[in-house]
């Protein structure tokens, strides 16, 4: 026969219970709004029942207690959010920098390096047409100063561009080393409250916002362990294994996207800093075209040039200076110093404008150095392949955009509160510890009943 007090622990159990129940809603509630949280279940199982011997053996319900507070997540869907964030992540800091760039030429415009480029073409003509004129030869100059300036501004920026981006690529690879030595700080806790039988409910949603972020700066992996602790993966290095982290190393190649440690090389083809090589790339590849096809201006203008006489009678000179690229490039001293030494055809007479038309007509002329294409061409091809570049990868960022959205969104409807939902959790929860409550104070006054009918 049951003693008198199994019922009251019955009841008390199911107090306890219903009262962690409550709790637990209410820290779903207090957290409504908080970034990263899940929200939690409490699992409430029947204890085991209670079989009492005698004259007729009898089998009872001991009641119910709580078996575990899970947060209620979605693995699979944490998994693809994480390789979205890292690709959208790469792709907004690539478009960011495209667009940069395009700012950088300026064109379709007044200000950018292709009117310049027209007006100094023009110029040459004008001069072929008027090659005694004095006022001609200084257009020429002014309009070269201007297509070098120009070309010279933009190589610059770029320049600036790339080291800007190498500073901001080492602070994020710091950045990262500091998310993994947080992650493995979060792995300790969770692993110790693990073994003790709790469950690091919370613990667990800050590792997970910290792997977020962790995606937005470079592509990860993940694999959790089962003492609850979680290793963290980029390509084939180990960031984050569940005792301790092993941190990134700040050499980095950006051609290649890889990050190096003597003679291993870490791979990097996602979040922030995959985006920074790229645009490191990017700024050296349009750096680069931009040097070709100042090199061929500078090398057709000057073989056409130096083989001219100027009104002084000199011969041999060349219009511009410097050996390689836009960043040198500039006018030859000799034509800085005097506009008469601006040879405008090959006899020098002052009706000779022979030279300066071959000049002229280099706008339109197929150079085998650009690939079959003419100055202008080449020049436009190139803004046109950079608009396109950037254009793409802004509709690349929509789309991840789109995609991340629609995924937290899912996520959101599986682990977020329902405020609606928690409160009519809470009454359920109310009227069963209401009951439970007057469970226990029933059997107290027959207990109290039946003490007092043995004490008469």
């Amino acid at each position: 026969m049951p003693s008198s007090f199994f019922g009251i622990d019955i009841a008390s159990r199911a107090l306890r219970s219903f009262e962690m129940a409550l709790n637990v809603t209410g820290h779903n509630l207090a957290n409504v709004n908080t970034e990263g949280y899940s929200r939690q279940r409490i699992t409430i199982e029947q204890t085991p029942s209670v079989t009492f011997y005698g004259l007729l053996p009898t089998t009872l319900g001991s009641g119910s207690w709580v078996h575990n507070v899970s947060r209620i997540r979605d693995a699979f869907l944490e998994g693809r959010f994480l390789q979205t964030n890292s690709e959208g992540s790469r792709l907004g800091q690539l478009q960011s920098s495209l667009v940069q760039l395009e700012n950088v030429f300026g064109e379709p415009g007044i200000d950018g390096i292709q009117s310049a480029m027209t007006s100094m073409f023009d110029a040459w003509h004008q001069l072929s047409v008027n090659p005694a004129d004095e006022g001609s030869r200084l257009n020429v100059r002014m309009t070269a100063s201007l297509f070098i300036s120009r070309v010279r501004d933009a190589h610059n920026q770029m320049v600036g561009n790339v080291v800007r981006l190498e500073g901001e690529a080492t602070d994020t690879i710091r950045n990262i080393n500091q998310l993994a030595d947080e992650i493995v700080e979060l792995n300790t806790e969770i692993r110790q409250q693990a073994a003790s039988g709790a469950q690091p409910n919370d613990l667990m949603d800050q590792r997970d916002l910290l792997l977020r972020r962790l995606s937005e700066l470079v592509d990860i992996r993940t694999q959790v362990m089962p003492d609850q602790t979680i290793s963290v993966f980029i390509h084939q290095h180990t960031l984050v294994n569940p005792i301790e982290a092993k941190p990134l190393p700040l050499t980095f190649d950006a051609a290649t996207s890889t990050l190096t440690d003597g003679s291993k090389s870490i791979l990097i083809r996602g979040g922030r800093l995959a985006g920074i090589f790229g645009s490191i790339n990017a700024n050296n590849m349009y750096s680069s075209r931009l040097d070709q096809l100042v090199d061929d201006v500078r090398t057709q203008v000057n073989t056409i040039h130096a083989g001219g006489t100027n009104l002084n009678g000199s011969t041999g000179i060349d219009f511009f200076a410097g050996s390689a690229g836009a960043g040198d490039l500039d006018l030859d001293p000799a034509v800085l110093a005097d506009i008469r030494n601006i040879a405008a055809g090959a006899s020098g007479e002052s009706g000779d404008g022979g030279l300066a038309q071959a000049i002229s007509a280099l706008r339109d002329l197929p150079s085998p150095a650009l690939g079959g294409r003419s100055v202008l061409s080449y020049y436009a091809d190139m803004i046109s392949t950079l608009g396109q570049d950037a254009k793409s990868a802004g509709n690349s960022v929509e789309t991840q955009a789109a995609v991340l959205t629609q995924l937290e969104t899912q996520q959101q409807a599986i682990s977020g509160v329902n405020i609606d939902e928690e409160m009519a959790t809470m009454m359920r929860y109310q009227r069963s510890f209401q009951a439970a409550a007057k469970l226990l104070s029933v059997l107290d006054q027959t207990t109290e009943e039946l003490i007092k009918s043995f004490g008469r």
